[in-house]
């Protein structure tokens, strides 16, 4: 029997996201989520600091009794919540990101007509602390190059360092196997495969190659679905005070200019004649850092927006902004079309 003297509070780490038509709870800690009616998230987000249960039933006029105590009482059962007598000594989840790297992210695109020389560029980075570097290859060049350019990042910053590689390049086991060998923080992907799949080439490690059917071409649109979700603490507060896709980001097309993303049109210099520390400080480069979810039309609408990574361009017309990259989901209608 639930007392309505108690009060029920959501695990700090639970937190409560509203839809046009649905909302849901992210679980930052399991990193789950369970959606949930829109009616049950007014319920939640009500004061249950100051209000017991009994208040927060008197807060929607007693209509819900049975159905408050069975929505409690469910996310009690699969430990969303608890009850307490005494909500004091337990504390909100601080919103605050920020992160010491000037650049968290990049991606790298080389193709048979970069001229640039990619040992600079990954230099470039490694001082400007990115933890995660993508190198996409699209032509048949020589990998030799790119292993070169590798050598410069073994005592590099980089936490992960991402290789996509076309199955058309025809590398060999052995090839493949000598990279992840050399080189402890570089996994591997070969895109274009004849099929999806997974190999563990170094016997007895954990390292794998992946290889995928999907092709990555320079004009590759972004790809949305649930599958690719991420809920996580970083990437929550990320996306509460950022664009979690833009956020201290920077990538170098294959034509070595600079940009907020490679399918972005919006060029702000080239590697060739200008630093990237430098680029990255000029705020028209910054200003899609801070373009978040909450301030795109469709995106602001859905409950998904704090664990959806979107590298889109964003366009302002009159006083709104727009993802020109937009997804097939509908929160006005909670379906995905």
């Amino acid at each position: 029997m639930i007392n309505n003297k108690d009060h029920f509070l959501l695990f700090t780490t639970c937190v409560p996201v509203k839809g046009h038509e649905s909302s849901l709870i992210m679980d930052l800690d399991k990193g789950e989520y369970l959606e949930i009616p829109n009616e049950l998230y007014d319920i939640l987000v009500a004061d249950h600091f100051t209000y017991d249960i009994g208040g927060i039933k008197g807060l929607f006029n007693n209509e819900f009794d049975r159905g408050i105590d069975q929505y409690f009482q469910f996310l009690v059962d699969n430990h969303y919540g608890f009850y307490t007598s005494n909500p004091s000594p337990f504390q909100k989840l601080p919103m605050h990101f920020d992160s010491p790297h000037k650049i968290i992210s990049s991606v790298v695109a080389i193709n048979k007509e970069s001229k640039y020389d990619v040992r600079k560029v990954f230099q470039q980075l490694d001082k400007l602390d990115c933890q995660l570097l993508q190198i996409r290859i699209y032509d048949n060049i020589e990998m030799s190059r790119i292993i070169n350019a590798l050598k410069v990042l073994k005592k590099s910053s980089i936490r992960i360092i991402e290789l996509y590689v076309p199955a058309f390049l025809n590398l060999s086991d052995e090839v493949l196997k000598n990279i992840i060998v050399d080189f402890s923080r570089v996994s591997i992907t070969v895109y274009g495969a004849q099929e999806s799949k997974k190999d563990n080439l170094v016997e007895g490690s954990s390292r794998i190659i992946r290889y995928t059917d999907q092709k990555l071409l320079n004009n590759s649109k972004e790809v949305y679905s649930t599958d690719l979700f991420i809920v996580s603490h970083e990437m929550f507060l990320e996306a509460v005070n950022y664009n979690s896709g833009l956020y201290r980001k920077v990538c170098i097309d294959y034509k070595g200019n600079i940009k907020n993303y490679l399918s972005h049109e919006t060029v702000y210099g080239n590697i060739e004649g200008d630093l990237i520390a430098e680029i990255i400080q000029k705020e028209e480069f910054k200003e899609k850092y801070y373009l978040k979810n909450d301030l795109i039309e469709k995106c602001k609408d859905c409950q998904f927006r704090y664990m959806c990574l979107s590298n889109s361009e964003i366009e302002k017309k009159g006083e709104n902004y727009h993802k020109l990259d937009t997804c097939n989901y509908n929160p006005y209608k909670n379906a995905w079309e």
